[in-house]
C-alpha cells in the first residue's frame, strides 16, 4: 500500500494523517481507497479508544484532485468519479457507526471533499488560520461526503443551502460562530491542543460514548417514544459496565474516575 494515508497508533488514540502534501491532500481515487482502509482499521482495532484525522503540509484537504479529473474528462471519469465516492462513503459511514470519537484537526484548507469530511467526524479542532468552502458548485458539481446530510442538521437548511450555491471561503471564527467546529486553537499549538483532547477522550468512558453516539446519530429519525426507548435501554447496558461500576466508587470516594472502555 503506498503512503497517501498513514495511521500511527498512540496509546489508545489513532491518528491518521493524509498524506499527499504536494497537491494539499486532494483526494483521488488512491487516497480515498487507502482512507477507507484506515478508517476501517481503527474502527476495528478493540484497543483504539479515539481516533484523530488530520491532513500533512501545508493544508487538511483541499477538495478533490482537478488534475485527476481533468485526465479523464473524455475517457471514463464517471466510473472514476463513482468509485472514488464509494470508497470515500464507506470510510464516512464507519466514522459515523464507530463506538469511538472521531476528531477531525483543521489547518489551512478543509474544501470540498475536506470540507465534507470534517463535518462527518463527531468534533472539530481548527487552527484560527484555517478556511472552509464547500466549493462544489465552482466546479458544477453538487456536494459529495455526506454534506448534504450533515449541514442541515448543524446549521438548517437555510444556512447549508448558502453554503452549497455561493460556495464562498470562510474561516476558523465564522466557523465555530456558526457551530460547524467546536474548538479553535492557535496555528503552532495545534497539534499539542488535539492530542491533548484526543488523550482525554480516549481516558474516557468508550462503550459509554460509543451508545450516545450511537443515540445522536439516530435521533432525528425517530420519534420521541422511540428515542426514550433506546435511551432507557442505552442506560441499562451501560449500568453493567465496569466503567459505570468504576464511575459510581469515585463519585462516592470523591476521586477521579479511572475508565478503562469496557
Amino acid at each position: 500500500m503506498s503512503e497517501t494515508v498513514k495511521q500511527e497508533i498512540i496509546g489508545s488514540v489513532s491518528k491518521i494523517t493524509l498524506n499527499r502534501p504536494e497537491s494539499l491532500n486532494a483526494i483521488d481515487q488512491v487516497l480515498a481507497s487507502e482512507l477507507r482502509a484506515e478508517i476501517l482499521s481503527a474502527e476495528m482495532n478493540n484497543n483504539v479508544r479515539c481516533v484523530v484525522l488530520k491532513g500533512s503540509g501545508p493544508a487538511f484537504m483541499a477538495g478533490g484532485d482537478i488534475r485527476a479529473f481533468s485526465e479523464r474528462l473524455d475517457q471514463g471519469l464517471d466510473r472514476y468519479m463513482l468509485d472514488l465516492t464509494h470508497d470515500l462513503h464507506d470510510a464516512i459511514i464507519a466514522i459515523r457507526r464507530m463506538p469511538k470519537p472521531v476528531v477531525a484537526s483543521v489547518h489551512g484548507a478543509a474544501a470540498g471533499a475536506g470540507f465534507s469530511l470534517a463535518m462527518a467526524c463527531d468534533m472539530v479542532i481548527a487552527a484560527d488560520n484555517s478556511t472552509f468552502t464547500l466549493a462544489y458548485s465552482m466546479l458544477g458539481v453538487s456536494p459529495d461526503g455526506s454534506s448534504t446530510y450533515s449541514l442541515p442538521r448543524l446549521i438548517g437548511y437555510h444556512r447549508a443551502m448558502e453554503l452549497v450555491l455561493l460556495s464562498e471561503r470562510f474561516g476558523a471564527d465564522k466557523a465555530k460562530e456558526m457551530g460547524l467546529i467546536n474548538i479553535t486553537a492557535p496555528a503552532q499549538k495545534l497539534n499539542a491542543e488535539t492530542m491533548a483532547l484526543a488523550e482525554r477522550l480516549a481516558q474516557g468512558p468508550t462503550a459509554a460514548y460509543g451508545r450516545a453516539k450511537s443515540l445522536l446519530n439516530k435521533s432525528l429519525e425517530r420519534g420521541i417514544g422511540d428515542q426514550l426507548d433506546a435511551e432507557a435501554q442505552a442506560i441499562m447496558e451501560s449500568s453493567r459496565t465496569d466503567d459505570f461500576k468504576e464511575g459510581v466508587d469515585a463519585f462516592l470516594n470523591k476521586r477521579k474516575p479511572s475508565f478503562t472502555g469496557e
